[in-house]
């Protein structure tokens, strides 16, 4: 994926997710998309900058529409910051903004996933349709990166999940350990909220629990391309799996 596609499909997706909120809003101009679910979880609170920026001074004025924006917000928002289209020295002038490096996400993408490289984990898989299946995927999302009940407690609820929209948990012997989503996001299959329970990494959960429920939707939306943004220690396996991608997006939030 290069960096346009990347930005282009991770603001379309948000866009998508956050629009199914009830307290969605959504604000586009001024080089920054802007799409704040107005909850506490801030991986629903984005902004993202969708242009090249060759000054330093552009970029300043982009955080600083961003963090206004980001004062309308009762909650905890992130901003994300395609590397290539950054200035060179951004990381000193998002710390002069008083903003702070959280983490990497790398654009990734295929046609055609290659075939699993071990047989399946036994895993009961369930497509996310009452409340209880949407509550186990957000706990897991909330276990595996270390945010508390209450923050994902906003999607513990049937919000997100449509007739085109394709949300698995994995079960072992009744217990809830991995969770995978896909999405229709400008004509491709765009995966989401990948997680398993820390304590059960690498078993082939995710891999298993994904794959399924991109080929579903695959097969339900009539789309070929599979699209995701990996964090650092998804990128092997998604690697793994035929997805291909360099494209590099800080996400960024306040200095504590």
């Amino acid at each position: 994926m290069n960096t346009q596609e990347t930005v282009t499909s991770l603001i379309d997706a948000w866009k998508l997710m956050v629009g199914r909120l009830p307290g969605g809003r959504i604000e586009h101009d001024g080089g920054l998309a802007t799409i704040f679910g107005h909850v506490p979880m801030p991986f629903l609170n984005l902004s993202a900058i969708d242009r090249f920026l060759v000054e330093e001074a552009e970029l300043r004025a982009v955080l600083q529409l961003a963090k206004a924006r980001a004062a309308s917000c009762p909650y905890g928002s992130i901003l994300a910051l395609a590397e290539g289209w950054a200035p060179a020295n951004w990381q000193q002038t998002i710390a002069d903004e008083g903003l702070a490096y959280v983490m990497n996400l790398t654009g990734m993408a295929t046609n055609r996933m290659l075939p699993p490289r071990r047989p399946a984990p036994a895993l009961e898989l369930r497509r996310i349709a009452d409340v209880a299946t949407a509550t186990d995927l957000a706990l897991i999302n909330g276990h595996a990166y270390g945010m508390p009940q209450e923050m994902v407690h906003c999607i513990c609820n049937m919000d997100l999940w449509r007739d085109d929209s394709f949300g698995y948990v994995g079960y072992v012997e009744g217990k809830a350990v991995t969770a995978a989503a896909a999405f229709p996001v400008a004509g491709t299959v765009y995966v989401a909220l990948v997680a398993t329970l820390p304590d059960l990494h690498g078993k082939g959960y995710a891999e298993a629990v994904m794959r399924h429920a991109a080929e579903q939707a695959q097969a339900a939306m009539g789309f070929e391309r599979i699209v995701l943004h990996a964090s650092d220690m998804g990128r092997p396996v998604y690697a793994a799996m035929g997805f291909e991608g360099t494209t590099r997006v800080a996400l960024i939030g306040p200095q504590h």
